[in-house]
């Protein structure tokens, strides 16, 4: 078995059943995209790790203002 690996895929080379001629069967399975799960992971942990911090190193928004309720009128239906 080898693996390589690079961003954009994974390739796996098996080895596998003699083919009854003196040779082996060879197998290669391509699965793309699989770093970027690693990656993904990764970024996840790191952003719960951020979150307990401490929450003074942590900018938030500022916090918004009420704004004052405009008066209502009501009709009645005739």
């Amino acid at each position: 078995v080898a693996i390589r690996t690079n961003l954009l895929a994974d390739v796996y080379a098996v080895v596998g059943d003699p083919d009854g001629k003196g040779g082996y069967t060879l197998r290669l399975y391509w699965n793309p995209l699989v770093p970027w799960i690693w990656l993904g992971a990764a970024a996840m942990a790191l952003g719960g790790i951020l979150s307990l911090s401490d929450r003074r190193l942590r900018v938030g928004a500022p916090a918004r203002r009420a704004r004052e309720a405009a008066p209502v009128t009501v009709q009645a239906a005739e």
